[in-house]
């Protein structure tokens, strides 16, 4: 019983991340900034963003994976176009928030990528046609846990070695960032980006508390408008969250301290958000249902409906509170959707849209 206590409070930690991660990488505004950053590193990676046609960037649903559950929550892809108008690049995210190496990243990888040429492939009205090409791939892997990966795994390491077989094994490289060597100005000069990957760094090597304050400097540089007061949201959410997992507790205090510089006398009401409350809503609604049900996959099922019921509130209520008020049919399209990733992402779409006209183009 103790050690399968320990494994569901391991799971909790890794989830909290997980969670931040897809909230973050929803934004594809944020996603550019590190492409830029960290693909651009390199000469042959600068080369190929210059091929992107990067503004057309779009967040890709990752059920066709296979059955829910079976792939990690916080892995996503991306496809951008190229500027020739002569196929996709896939992006392929794996997120790591454990400190161990592991040599089954290339393998995932892998997996990712079959998967998608898969789709591609048999989508394909006749992929024999000349014209028909597969997306390029572009693999990166994020850690983020405290302790350094002295070498990247690939994907040799898996297969055995036989004499005569080693031109059969594939052969591919990808992208590691591995936070836990990064210094504070390896993180870019865009201040939201600067923000998001020192809270992750912080947040699983347990410094977190420390420098809870310093963390947020760069996002006073920001404007106080909107867009600003949702990612404060989030990064308080988050703070709070990982905290309490390293037994210590964000207290209103400390929320005042952090962002009193932007919001001054009405920094004390950020602490908490009615997008928190409704979020906390739904999950609490979806899992007395599945208590109700009486079994361990109703209890599951109904968890995950309630995070997605949490969710489409969230983005209502942001509809809401932005445009006052919003035809009946969006709201039914916002109901019917469940890909928790695809509603963070329509969170971002109600922030950076100027017009419902402009946010109901998202929901194409």
């Amino acid at each position: 019983m103790k050690k399968s206590a320990k494994k569901s409070k391991s799971n909790t930690a890794v989830n909290i991340h997980d969670e931040f991660v897809r909230a973050v990488f929803a934004n594809l505004e944020l996603v550019v900034e590190f492409l830029i950053l960290y693909v651009g590193k390199t000469r042959e990676g600068r080369k190929l963003l210059k091929l992107l046609d990067l503004k057309r960037i779009r967040l890709e649903p990752t059920q066709f994976f296979g059955p829910e559950g079976r792939q990690r929550i916080a892995d996503l892809i991306f496809w951008i176009p190229l500027k020739s108008g002569k196929g996709l690049a896939g992006v392929v995210f794996i997120f790591e928030h454990k400190s161990e190496r592991k040599r089954s990243w290339p393998f995932q990888l892998l997996k990712y990528l079959v998967a998608i040429w898969n789709k591609f492939f048999s989508e394909s009205k006749n992929p024999e046609n000349s014209d028909f090409v597969l997306p390029a791939p572009l693999l990166i892997v994020l850690h983020t846990g405290s302790k350094p990966i002295i070498t990247k795994p690939m994907l040799d390491e898996y297969i055995a070695k036989v004499t005569g077989t080693k031109r059969f094994i594939p052969k591919f490289d990808y992208i590691m960032v591995d936070l836990s060597v990064l210094e504070p100005n390896e993180f870019g000069t865009a201040p939201l980006l600067r923000v998001i990957l020192e809270l992750l760094k912080r947040g699983t090597d347990g410094t977190l508390y420390d420098v809870r304050k310093q963390i947020l400097d760069p996002l006073f540089a920001i404007r106080d408008d909107e867009k600003t007061r949702y990612w404060i949201q989030q990064i308080l959410r988050y703070m709070d969250k990982a905290i309490k997992n390293k037994k210590k507790e964000l207290t209103s205090e400390s929320i005042d301290e952090i962002i009193k510089p932007v919001y001054k006398e009405r920094s004390t009401e950020m602490s908490l958000t009615f997008l928190e409350k409704l979020e906390a809503r739904g999950e609490a609604r979806g899992e007395a249902r599945g208590r109700a049900e009486g079994r361990a996959e109703g209890r599951a099922e109904g968890r995950a409906r309630g995070r997605a019921e949490g969710k489409q509130d969230m983005v209502v209520a942001a509809l809401r509170a932005k445009f006052k008020k919003i035809p009946k049919q969006i709201e039914v399209t916002i109901r019917q959707m469940s890909d928790p990733i695809a509603l963070e992402s329509l969170i971002s779409g109600v922030i950076d849209s100027r017009t419902l006209d402009e946010f109901t183009e998202t929901l194409k």
